[in-house]
């Protein structure tokens, strides 16, 4: 996607003020989310790069919001510490994208989403005001936090050039388990089991075993830990998984790359994230059954893929759900059931009374 080049918090201000209409773009790994901005001015952020300040032994990291997600787990990584909301597209985002988007991978089960880690973030609004919003530091609190607000937010009610994070230790091995149940309702009921037990995993995923679901169902589990405890802890929460739940069949998987990226082997023209609830699960899948899926994060995320974006679109007004489109081409990002806009509206009259981002 052809834009213009920022390096500067400063250079966005004045871009801003000279464009009718403005989308930011960090590294374009996701291309479903500028369909709709082929008239809009472009802001190429991926030079607004680098970590601005890393602090491991106070868990915090600061980064421009071009820089890539791979560069930064890299660093963090150095020192045996890593980013817990587990970014998704590693390989290819940059941080500013993930958060804007709102995306995380499998491991966020366990910790939480980018909410729960970003601390502050510095931006610059629809009228090229630069300012900073939230923290650096872990205990920051005040009353509306804009920069938890901007998570998910697409850049359109500001644009963000730096961000804060805490990070957390990480673990230093781990052991992937494959239970194969037959019909759906029993997979969902070993999820609930799981997620109310007192074992701790890394990440819950449950995906067709075919699309058409002659083969079962496939529920992943992921447990981390050190090496002299985890395959103490992994045989107890099998034992207690095949006796409360009697899955057809167990394994334990190899940890290869691919395994627990909500995305590999999702084919079709476009690729959507659905947020929903566990309980949520069976009536959309019936209505999609044949389509590529995923249901990761214990049954609240769906991976989607799709040739047919229309009817998809249909499927979730049908369910109250909304999706945002990733990658493939898509007029707009969000389809489904629409957004509540009240307090956006009021935010976005604030930020951006122009209605410039885009």
């Amino acid at each position: 996607m052809n834009g213009t080049s920022l390096r500067s918090a400063t250079e966005l201000q004045d871009f801003v003020r000279d464009n009718e209409r403005v989308h930011a773009v960090g590294r374009a790994s996701k291309p479903a989310l500028h369909g709709h901005a082929r008239d809009a001015a472009i802001a190429d952020l991926s030079a607004l790069s680098g970590i601005v300040e890393y602090q491991p032994s106070e868990y915090t990291v600061t980064v421009r919001a071009g820089a890539p997600v791979a560069e930064v787990a890299a660093a963090l990584a150095e020192r045996g510490q890593y980013l817990p909301f587990d970014p998704l597209l590693p390989d290819c985002a940059s941080i500013g994208g993930t958060v804007a988007a709102n995306l995380s991978g499998s491991r966020r089960y366990r910790y939480g989403g980018v909410r729960d880690f970003i601390l502050g973030a510095s931006v610059v609004d629809g009228e090229g005001r630069a300012f900073r919003v939230g923290g650096k530091v872990v205990k920051n609190a005040a009353g509306f936090d804009l920069s938890k607000f901007l998570v998910g937010s697409l850049g359109q009610y500001a644009i963000m050039t730096e961000l804060t994070f805490k990070v957390f230790p990480d673990v230093p091995q781990f052991c992937s388990l494959h239970f194969r149940f037959a019909q759906l309702d029993a997979a969902l009921a070993a999820i609930a089991f799981i997620s109310g037990s007192v074992f701790v995993l890394d990440a819950l995923d449950l995906l067709p075993s075919s699309p058409t679901n002659r083969g079962g169902w496939a529920l992943l589990a992921r447990l981390g830990g050190f090496a002299e405890t985890l395959p103490r802890r992994a045989k107890r929460f099998v034992a207690s998984a095949q006796r409360e739940t009697a899955p057809l069949e167990t394994l334990e998987l190899e940890e290869q790359n691919g395994l627990w990226n909500p995305l590999a082997g999702l084919n079709g023209a476009a690729v959507v994230k659905v947020a929903l609830s566990p309980g949520q699960v069976p009536a959309l899948d019936a209505a999609i059954s044949g389509m590529g899926r995923r249901y990761s994060v214990a049954g609240n995320v769906a991976w989607l893929a799709t040739d047919d974006l229309a009817l998809l679109d249909r499927v979730l007004r049908d369910l109250s759900l909304s999706g945002l489109c990733l990658l493939g081409a898509a007029d707009r990002p969000v389809i489904g059931a629409p957004l509540e806009r009240e307090l956006s509206a009021r935010v976005k009259q604030v930020l951006d009374p122009e209605q410039k981002l885009v």
